[in-house]
């Protein structure tokens, strides 16, 4: 599954689909979080 982070407040969600709203701020721009961020080689 990928994680979904809201450009305008930073809220998280996890889903195969991008939300359509944010329910924290009702802003509708998401960004796909990084899988690969956990600190191991070829992160960057």
């Amino acid at each position: 599954m990928a994680v979904w982070v809201c450009t305008r407040c930073g809220y998280e969600k996890e889903g195969r689909c991008k939300p359509r709203k944010c329910p924290e701020c009702d802003g509708t721009e998401f960004r796909k979080k990084d899988e690969g961020t956990d600190g191991k080689a070829g992160s960057r």
